[in-house]
C-alpha cells in the first residue's frame, strides 16, 4: 500500500493518484468493517497494487534514462524509509494491546511477527493454515499479506527491470513481455482456485496475485522515456473525448467489482479480479495524463487527504476493527464497534502521517531522530530554544512509547501458539474422526449396540440440564398414540404424525464477536423445489411459545380411572445416538465431544464457516446415499442467514417420517435475529420439526463461551448437547 516514492519534493506530482488510493483504502476499510453491500471491497488492494507497480517502475525507468543505471541499494533504502517507520509503530502498539486486553488477541503472534519482519506474511499464513475467507478469530496482523506481496515484488523487480531496459530496445516488446507475465499470474490464480474450497492460496500467493503490480509496471514501460515522470511531461495529454469515454467506464468497472464480486465466488478468481486490475490501469493512466472528468474527480481535496494517509489507514484499520470487535462487540454490537474502530484508525493514521511519516519523508530517519534528541535536550535551534511545554510533552511521549515497547516485548513471550477456539475446534475434529473410525470398525459397532442403551437412555439430570430448563420451556405432553419412528430405515413411517411444538424466539441479545468481518455473500446454486405446500409458506415471525406442562386428564380410552390426573414425574429419555444425524457449523464442531458423549453413535457432520443457505446442497447427497437417520439435527446460522422459504425447500426434500431439530444461532451479527426468525418459521411450517433454543440457553450462560463470545467451551458444549436433547424430547 505504498504512497509516494521517497524523500524528494514532488513538483508536479500527479494528484489524481492520491484519489485512486483514497478509493482503494475506503473500499477495503468498509469491506473489513462488515458493510454488507460492499462485499467485494477487497478489490481496493488491487488498486494499490496497480498504483505501486506503476510508480516503482516509473522511478526505476527514470533513473535508468537519466543515469544509465539503477542503484538497488538507494532504491531499497527509499522503500524502507517510506514503509518501515509507520509499520514498526503500528506493530509495537498492537502487540502491546494484545497483552493488555487479552481475549486471545495474541494467539499466534510470534509467527505473525516473523512474517511482518521478513515481509513473508502471505507465505507464513499459507504454511500455518490461516484462511483468508474464514472469519473465525482473525489474527491482528493478517492484513500484512498484501504488504508482503509488494515487498517481494520490490526485491525482485529492479533486477528484472534492468534486464528489460538493457536487453529489449523496443518499448513494445517490453510491454508485451510484462503483460504476458501478468496474464500468466492471472492464469495461476484461476488454476489454483477450486470451487467450494478455501481460496486463500489463490488470493494471497505472490505468483497468483502479482498481476496488478505487473500491469502497473507495463503501463509505466509503455510511456516514452521523456514522459515517464509527470514533472517532465512534454507530450500532449490524451484526447479529452477518449478520456471522457474510458475514464468513467473504468471507474464503473472498479466500483462494480467492489459491489458484485465476493471472496468465495469462482468468477472473482477466474477473470473478475483481472478485469478490475485492467480497469485500474486505465484509471492510473487518466490520473497521470490529467485529462477527463474522472481526473477532476480524483483530484478532489477530500480524496487527496485520505489518499496521502492511505498507507497508515490501511495499517491501522484492521487491528483496530479486530480489537474493537472482540472487546466492544458484546456491549454495543458489531456495527457500532466497527464504526468506532474506523474512527480510531483514521485518528491513528492522521497522527502517523503528522508525527512519523511526513517528518521522516522530509528529513530522513537520521534527521528525524536528531530533531527528537534536540527537543528532549532543549537544544537551541535557529536562535531559539523549544518551549518547556514542548520538551515536557516530548519526554512524556518517549516515556510512554518506551513503556509500550516493553509491554510489546512481553506480549511476544506470553503469546499462546493457538487460541482457545482453535484448540476447541481441533478437539471437535479429533472427536468426529475417532467417531467415524469407530463406526467403520465391526468390533466397535458391536460394542456400540451393546452399550447404547445404558449410555444414552435414562441419563440423570445435571446442572447443565437445569440451566436449559431455566431458559427453555418445559416439554409439551406427548400426543396420544404417538410413537418413536423405527430405526431400521430412515424412510420408515411411524404410526402417527404429531405436530411440532416450536418454542418462541427471544429478543436479540448481544454476544462477543468471533470476527469483525461479516461476509454474508450468497452464492448462486439451484434451490430444491418444495414437494409440499408447507415449504417456506409460513410467515417469517416467531412461533408461539409452548405453555408449561399442567396436569391433564387422560383420554377416554386410557386405563386410568376417571376423575384422576397424571403428571410427568421425569422427562422422557434421550433419543438413541444411533438414530441421529447432525449437520452443523463451527459451533456444533466445538460442541462435538459433548454431543458424541451425550448421543453415542451419532453421525455428526460439522465444518467451520458453513452457511445456512448451503443446507439444500448438504442434505441432497446424504439423501442420495441413504445416510440420514430418523432424527436430523441442523445447527447452522452462525455465519449468515437464509429465507424461511429456502430453508423450507431444503427440508421439504426430507422424507415425511424424518424428525428435524433446528438449532438457532447466538452470534452478535446483523443477521442473528433474521436467521433465528427464519429458522422458527421453518420449524413451524413443517410437521415433526422442533426448534432448539441455543440462543436463549447460552444467552443466559455467556460465561460458558470462549473468548470470542460465540463458540462454546467444554462446559458450553455440554449445554449445547443438553439443548439438543431437550428439543429431541419435545419433538416426539
Amino acid at each position: 500500500m505504498t504512497q509516494d516514492l521517497g524523500g524528494r519534493v514532488r513538483r508536479g506530482y500527479a494528484e489524481g493518484l492520491d484519489g485512486i488510493r483514497a478509493i482503494a483504502v475506503i473500499a477495503v476499510v468498509l469491506y473489513h468493517a462488515g458493510v454488507p453491500a460492499l462485499r467485494g471491497g477487497f478489490v481496493g488492494v488491487d488498486l494499490f497494487f496497480v498504483v505501486s507497480g506503476y510508480l516503482v517502475t516509473a522511478l526505476l525507468q527514470r533513473e535508468h534514462d537519466t543515469s544509465g543505471r539503477i542503484r538497488f541499494g538507494a532504491f531499497l533504502q527509499r522503500r524502507a524509509r517510506r514503509l518501515l517507520p509507520a509499520l514498526a509503530v503500528m506493530v509495537i502498539v498492537v502487540c502491546a494491546a494484545t497483552l493488555a486486553l487479552g481475549h486471545d488477541l495474541g494467539a499466534g503472534l510470534r509467527s505473525q511477527l516473523i512474517g511482518a519482519s521478513t515481509f513473508s506474511s502471505n507465505w507464513i499464513q499459507l504454511g500455518t493454515g490461516s484462511s483468508y475467507v474464514s472469519a473465525a478469530e482473525p489474527a491482528v496482523l493478517t492484513h500484512l499479506w498484501s504488504l508482503a506481496v509488494e515487498e517481494q515484488f520490490y526485491l525482485l523487480w529492479p533486477a528484472v527491470c534492468v534486464l528489460l531496459l538493457t536487453r529489449l530496445a523496443a518499448r513494445r516488446r517490453r510491454v508485451a513481455l510484462v503483460a504476458l507475465l501478468a496474464l500468466l499470474s492471472a492464469v495461476v490464480m484461476a488454476a489454483t482456485f477450486a470451487t467450494g474450497s478455501d481460496p486463500t492460496r489463490s488470493y494471497v500467493g505472490t505468483d497468483s496475485h502479482g498481476f496488478g503490480l505487473l500491469l502497473g509496471a507495463a503501463l509505466a514501460l509503455a510511456r516514452p522515456s521523456s514522459d515517464v515522470d509527470p514533472v517532465l511531461r512534454r507530450r500532449p495529454t490524451a484526447p479529452r473525448g477518449l478520456a471522457s469515454a474510458w475514464g468513467p467506464m473504468a471507474l464503473m468497472v472498479v466500483i462494480g467489482g467492489a459491489f458484485l464480486l465476493s471472496d468465495t465466488a469462482a468468477v472473482t478468481y477466474r477473470g473478475g479480479l483481472f478485469a478490475v486490475n485492467v480497469a485500474a490501469v486505465v484509471l492510473v493512466a487518466m490520473a497521470v495524463r490529467g485529462a477527463g472528468p474522472v481526473h477532476t474527480l480524483l483530484r478532489r481535496r477530500s480524496l487527496r487527504w485520505v489518499g496521502r494517509r492511505s498507507y497508515a489507514l490501511y495499517l491501522w484499520h484492521w487491528p483496530a476493527i479486530v480489537i474493537a470487535d472482540r472487546m466492544l462487540g458484546p456491549a454495543i454490537g458489531r456495527p457500532m464497534a466497527a464504526a468506532l474502530a474506523v474512527g480510531v484508525a483514521v485518528l491513528a493514521a492522521a497522527a502517523s502521517w503528522r508525527w512519523v511519516e511526513e517528518p521522516i519523508r522530509r528529513a530522513g530517519a537520521a534527521g528525524y531522530l536528531r530533531s527528537i534528541g534536540r527537543t528532549l535536550a532543549g537544544s537551541q535551534t535557529a536562535g531559539c530554544r523549544p518551549p518547556v511545554a514542548r520538551r515536557s510533552v516530548g519526554w512524556a511521549a518517549v516515556g510512554t512509547f518506551g513503556l509500550v515497547l516493553g509491554i510489546a516485548a512481553c506480549s511476544v513471550v506470553a503469546a499462546p501458539r493457538q487460541s482457545q477456539l482453535a484448540v476447541s475446534l481441533a478437539a471437535g475434529e479429533e472427536a468426529l474422526a475417532q467417531a467415524s473410525a469407530n463406526r467403520t470398525s465391526p468390533s466397535a459397532q458391536s460394542a456400540l449396540r451393546t452399550d447404547a442403551a445404558p449410555s444414552t437412555i435414562g441419563m440423570t439430570a445435571s446442572p447443565l440440564t437445569d440451566a436449559v430448563a431455566a431458559v427453555s420451556p418445559p416439554p409439551a405432553p406427548a400426543s396420544a398414540g404417538s410413537k418413536v419412528p423405527p430405526t431400521s430405515t430412515p424412510t420408515s413411517t411411524p404410526t402417527s404424525t404429531p405436530d411440532s411444538t416450536p418454542i418462541s424466539m427471544p429478543a436479540a441479545t448481544s454476544g462477543a464477536p468471533s470476527r469483525p468481518i461479516a461476509k454474508v455473500v450468497k452464492p448462486v446454486y439451484p434451490r430444491a423445489t418444495p414437494k409440499t405446500s408447507t415449504s417456506g409458506a409460513a410467515p417469517a415471525g416467531p412461533a408461539k411459545q409452548a405453555k408449561p406442562t399442567k396436569p391433564v386428564k387422560p383420554p377416554p380410552t386410557s386405563r386410568t380411572p376417571p376423575g384422576t390426573t397424571t403428571t410427568r414425574s421425569s422427562p422422557p429419555p434421550d433419543v438413541d445416538g444411533s438414530q441421529i444425524s447432525a449437520i452443523g457449523d463451527s459451533v456444533m464442531l466445538a460442541s462435538a465431544p459433548a454431543m458424541l458423549d451425550r448421543f453415542r453413535g451419532a453421525d455428526i457432520d460439522a465444518v467451520v464457516s458453513r452457511q445456512l443457505w448451503d443446507l439444500g446442497t448438504l442434505i441432497a447427497p446424504k439423501l442420495a446415499d441413504r445416510q440420514l437417520r430418523p432424527y436430523l439435527v441442523i445447527g447452522l446460522g452462525t455465519n449468515g442467514t437464509d429465507s424461511a422459504a429456502h430453508i423450507g425447500s431444503a427440508l421439504a426434500e426430507l422424507p415425511a417420517s424424518e424428525w428435524v431439530v433446528l438449532v438457532n444461532a447466538f452470534v452478535p451479527d446483523s443477521w442473528q435475529d433474521e436467521a433465528n426468525n427464519n429458522l422458527a418459521a421453518a420449524a413451524a411450517a413443517r410437521p415433526r420439526t422442533c426448534l432448539a433454543d441455543w440462543h436463549a440457553a447460552i444467552g443466559a450462560r455467556k460465561d460458558l463461551l470462549g473468548p470470542d463470545g460465540v463458540h462454546p467451551g467444554a462446559a458450553g458444549g455440554q449445554l449445547y448437547a443438553s439443548v439438543v436433547a431437550e428439543a429431541l424430547r419435545r419433538c416426539h
